[in-house]
């Protein structure tokens, strides 16, 4: 029974790595949901076995999906790309083919990261496009 109950524990402790060993990154004031993390509203620890640039770089920059209160760990699940795009914002579409470049003014019907797809309709034809979120309210037209 003694060894069954050893062996649990080794395996629990493989599988879970103690905390201690993981970045430690606390809100330094409330931060609400969908607050873009800079070095000012967080404070950072890094582990035993993670450097201080590799941790801040994960986490600086990443959009919060969730509201964390001051002294409260900000957990990698919390975190998300940032959302350069809005649903129902006005954007720019782009379209370039060769040394010709087009462009345009659209909706997006969707919310979108920098490098995701969204949809986007073109507001002078109504006619509906997939694009790629390249920078604030600008889209790539996919050709």
């Amino acid at each position: 029974m003694k060894t069954t109950f050893f062996f649990a524990l080794c395996l629990v402790s493989l599988c879970f790595p103690a905390q201690a060993w993981a970045a430690d990154i606390t809100a330094n004031m409330i931060l609400k949901r969908g607050t873009i993390l800079t070095n000012s509203n967080v404070s950072i620890k890094p582990g035993a076995d993670e450097d201080m640039v590799s941790v801040r770089n994960s986490y600086i920059g990443q959009q919060l999906t969730r509201t964390v209160y001051a002294g409260h760990k900000v957990e990698a699940h919390y975190l998300s790309a940032p959302v350069l795009v809005k649903r129902n914002s006005q954007v720019s579409m782009v379209y370039t083919f060769g040394a010709m470049r087009l462009s345009a003014k659209g909706r997006a019907l969707q919310a979108g990261a920098k490098g995701e797809t969204i949809t986007v309709m073109n507001t002078s034809s109504r006619k509906k496009i997939t694009a790629i979120v390249i920078a604030n309210d600008l889209v790539e037209v996919n050709g």
